[in-house]
């Protein structure tokens, strides 16, 4: 039941024929009795159009995805650290202005952290693996060196991260952003192929493998090994062809939907003020699950 003081979130992108983010919003404002409705603002011409349509009809935020991310964040007022340090925006508040938040890689951390907390410890001597350079890279290699800075302290970081991409460029100005650390370095594929063996968490940032999209994965099936961990930000299909290989080959996987859930629990208590319970988490874990396998 809507009335005239729900409030209207969504997502902007596209495509988004694939898009479980309505489920997660719509079932979390249902759980939480919260007065608000998520629709889906699919366009390719958001460039051209601009936001004010959205504006207009009281959108209060929107969570945005490929291919729009740099551009997002080129639209607010006022952004993140996360926002700024990278340019991309997976988050916009209609508040006092436009506010654009990056919580792809909040999303990523937690659902590393869930899976395995000892992957993001700075003392670690193997390697962190990057497949991408677009807006999911940046939030996510953001805020990936936040947590290992913060579980180092004083100590200097030993864990590494490295970033495999076809265009070097995008990979280059990450390294500028975060102020050429020493732990951040670009890689060709060559010598992450040789050095396979260093690195024991890969995660995947780009659209490769998602329905809808086609393309070649940066690796394949000869670089996983039972010593590496995957996390494919892909999550529909649940497994991507990706993930199947490194499955034949005993990698752990994390799985995709793992950051979308995460990332969207951020958007919910953005969106309203207010902060998620577990047992809403877990409800709408469930479901989206349940929904994947039913589209898979």
């Amino acid at each position: 039941m809507y009335s005239k003081h729900t409030e209207i979130f969504g997502i902007l992108g596209y495509p988004l024929g694939h898009t479980l983010s309505p489920w997660i919003h719509n079932t979390l404002f249902q759980l939480s009795g919260y007065d608000g409705v998520y629709l889906v603002f699919e366009n390719e011409k958001w460039k051209e159009i601009g936001l004010s349509p959205l504006l207009d009809l009281g959108v209060k935020g929107v969570s945005v995805t490929i291919p729009f991310k740099e551009w997002a964040y080129s639209q607010a007022d006022t952004v993140c650290n996360a926002s700024k340090t990278m340019g991309s925006s997976n988050t916009l508040l209609f508040r006092d202005g436009i506010q654009a938040v990056n919580t792809d890689g909040t999303g990523a951390v937690l659902a590393i952290t869930k899976s395995n907390p000892d992957l993001l410890d700075p003392m670690f001597e193997k390697q962190i693996l990057i497949l991408g350079s677009g807006g999911s890279a940046k939030g996510i290699v953001f805020s990936l060196a936040e947590t290992l800075k913060n579980n180092a302290g004083d100590k200097k970081i030993q864990r590494k991260i490295k970033i495999l991409a076809r265009n070097e460029t995008a990979s280059r100005e990450i390294q500028t952003a975060l102020g050429n650390p020493d732990w951040l370095a670009v890689t060709p594929k060559e010598e992450c192929l040789k050095e396979a063996e260093l690195y024991d968490l890969i995660i995947h940032t780009t659209p490769v493998g998602m329905k809808g999209y086609g393309g070649e994965p940066l690796l394949d099936s000869q670089f996983f090994t039972k010593k590496h961990t995957l996390f494919d930000i892909v999550y529909n299909p649940l497994e991507t062809d990706l993930v199947k290989q490194a499955k034949k080959k005993k990698a752990e996987i994390i799985p995709g939907y793992s950051m979308l859930l995460y990332q969207g629990i951020r958007q919910f208590e953005l969106f309203t003020n207010s902060k998620a319970k577990s047992k809403w988490i877990e409800k709408v874990e469930s479901l989206l699950l349940k929904q994947l396998k039913s589209r898979s």
